[in-house]
């Protein structure tokens, strides 16, 4: 299988929102699915609204008991735009991004890689 260039977005609403999760994988389906891993290259959020929105961007680690990561959490202001990450993430089966924010769109741009 080869790796593919993937873009997830959402908008927010008043409760957490998962944006994206890694596919967990299953060999013994016909076809294979094979394990993968993500590299998150952008998290760009943008706030649309007309007024400050509290937001946050979350990333849930799985495999350490769901171990949530603040990667933003902060006001953003109306009619602006904001990228969360300054170096790109891996994520591995099973780990999620997560955003609140009512309004907020959030957009993800990521490589997923097949462990076939």
């Amino acid at each position: 299988m080869a790796d593919k260039f993937l873009s997830f977005s959402k908008t927010g609403s008043g409760s957490l929102q998962n944006v994206y999760t890694v596919p967990e994988g299953d060999e013994g389906a016909v076809p294979p699915i094979f394990p993968t891993t993500a590299l998150v290259k952008s998290i760009r959020i943008s706030n649309p609204t007309g007024g400050a929105v509290t937001t946050k961007v979350l990333m849930v680690d799985s495999s350490n008991t769901n171990l949530s990561i603040n990667l933003y959490q902060d006001s953003l202001a109306a009619e602006t735009t904001q990228e969360v990450l300054s170096q790109p993430i891996v994520l591995e089966k099973l780990d999620k991004i997560d955003i609140t924010g009512n309004g907020v769109t959030i957009l993800v741009s990521l490589m997923e890689i097949a462990l076939a």
